[in-house]
């Protein structure tokens, strides 16, 4: 019997039959109160569905950035190499000096 009860009052609701009852309007804060929290609970979902989703997406730039850095970092590191240095100079007439360095000393005397 509670289960007819329930779903006669839940239709009753839905008709609006229970707004019409004098008894029954002391209520009706109480379920404007339930709507509003329920419309923010539905809103705050929407809201960190949004955040994660925004999340994931900073985490995969996040992991392409790096890798972009990882190709720029290996590529300076062979352009900064000694044999591409001396290629990359050898068309304006400079080579690598075949003499030892030597340290020239002046005495002040």
């Amino acid at each position: 019997m509670s289960s007819k009860k329930n779903k006669t009052s839940i239709l009753s609701i839905l008709k609006g039959d229970f707004f019409s009852k004098t008894q029954n309007r002391k209520y009706v804060p109480f379920l404007f109160l339930i709507v509003s929290l329920l419309l923010i609970n539905i809103r705050m979902t929407f809201h960190a569905e949004s955040l994660q989703r925004k999340s994931v997406n900073l985490e995969h730039e996040v992991a392409d950035l790096r890798l972009r850095y990882i190709t720029t970092k290996s590529q300076l590191m062979s352009i900064y190499k000694r044999s591409a240095i001396e290629e990359m100079v050898s068309n304006q007439g400079l080579q690598t000096s075949l003499t030892p360095v030597y340290i020239i000393d002046v005495n002040e005397e």
